[in-house]
């Protein structure tokens, strides 16, 4: 039985495309029949239904949003937001998998700032098979998400911080570019020193 008030839950994001299609790998067999991505056109306040987040993301180029099946084809409950990680660089093949929205320059260095996977709702506005569902696809997508991302960010200063997930071409992309440091609005991160850019090894297990 849910109490009265919101629930909410949040995580930062470094992800490249193709961490984001390697999230959607994870994600998309446990989802198939429980949710959907999608996009919004707010101008035309319409809704698109896609049949993956890379297909999402490249309809938008922002975020896309993870939503329950109804029973009409269409979508229902509350949203999962997913929000892409912004890149400023000069590296060619990221600027082509990102339709180069964002190209440094010497008055703007390259740089990272994350994106999030994050959702807020009311229980006690949604019916019962809605609140039922919801728990178990906002669980499926963060358990999806850890699978094919790691915990490895820090202040600059060596503080871990939890709450942020990076994914392995994110990483790498990140330590092939040395004092490279993360941005998210004021405060500067890094990659965890000694970290490998995978978050699988050769046995397959993942690395914590």
């Amino acid at each position: 039985m849910f109490e009265p008030g919101s629930r909410s839950k949040q995580v930062s994001t470094f992800m490249l495309p193709e961490d984001e299609a390697a999230f959607d790998e994870a994600l998309g067999p446990a989802i198939a029949d429980l949710g959907q991505w999608e996009t919004h056109d707010q101008l035309a306040r319409s809704i698109t239904l896609h049949d993956s987040l890379p297909v999402a993301m490249r309809h938008n180029g922002t975020q896309a949003f993870l939503r329950l099946l109804d029973g009409d084809g269409g979508t229902v409950g509350p949203l999962i937001q997913y929000l892409h990680t912004s890149v400023v660089t000069t590296d060619e093949a990221v600027l082509a998998t990102t339709d180069g929205r964002h190209r440094a320059t010497a008055e703007r260095p390259e740089a990272m700032s994350p994106g999030r996977l994050a959702f807020k709702w009311f229980p006690e506005d949604e019916a019962d098979c809605v609140r039922r569902d919801f728990v178990l696809l906002a669980g499926m997508a963060w358990k999806a998400l850890q699978a094919v991302t790691s915990p490895h960010i820090e202040t600059v200063a060596g503080k871990p911080l939890r709450r942020y997930r990076v994914g392995p071409a994110a990483k790498a992309w990140a330590l092939g570019r040395p004092g490279f440091q993360l941005h998210d609005y004021a405060l500067r991160l890094r990659i965890r020193p000694g970290m490998p850019p995978n978050v699988r090894g050769a046995s397959g297990h993942r690395s914590r």
